[in-house]
């Protein structure tokens, strides 16, 4: 689904997007007539549920929304949690949703569970019964030398599922030739 773009910095939409029931909700109840409002609140939904937005290795969604919020420049007082914003970034993640991002979303999630493993290792733990240490340095050590390969891999899947999009969008643009309809 490329509903969203960035153009010159700006999160832009296609017109179609305003076809699509939680999108159109969202720009009819900004009654202003710039409709800034609801511009803010639709490029929000793309740095939320787009694969292609710089947000989304933060998993945490309320670290997320406070980011965004600062970032476009929402009032204090947006929380990102009504129910019709809730409801289009819903839509727009599982429109979006592709076996590759399902892969690169628990990738990351992975990565998030070794990340705060080892934020909260203690090296200094003892078992209570042997006072031998509880983590084996070996281990960690291995495991930390391979963080690398992980970041590449990550970072190649995010690659990978950009590609993916952008293929999508072309050959959904694409116009038919004369006589390819017709095998000729």
């Amino acid at each position: 689904m490329n509903l969203f773009e960035i153009i010159q910095n700006n999160v832009t939409f296609s017109p179609q997007a305003l076809m699509i029931v939680p999108f159109k909700e969202i720009w009819d109840r900004d009654e202003s007539k710039d409709k800034s409002k609801a511009n803010l609140e639709l490029a929000f939904i793309y740095y939320m549920a787009d694969e292609r937005s710089d947000f989304m290795h933060l998993l945490d969604l309320d670290e997320r929304i406070s980011e965004i919020k600062k970032f476009i420049g929402l009032p204090e007082s947006f929380t990102g949690k009504d129910k019709v914003l809730v409801r289009a970034i819903h839509y727009y993640e599982k429109a979006s949703e592709t076996t590759s991002t399902k892969l690169l979303k628990s990738t990351r999630l992975i990565l998030q569970k070794i990340s705060e493993f080892l934020d909260n290792v203690n090296m200094n733990e003892r078992d209570a019964r042997t006072n031998k240490p509880i983590h084996d340095i070996g281990k960690i050590t291995a495991s930390v030398e391979k963080i690398p390969k992980l970041i590449k891999a990550i970072n190649q899947i995010e690659k990978e599922v950009i590609n993916e999009r952008e293929l999508k969008a072309q050959s959904g643009n694409r116009s038919q030739a004369m006589f390819e309809d017709m095998g000729i």
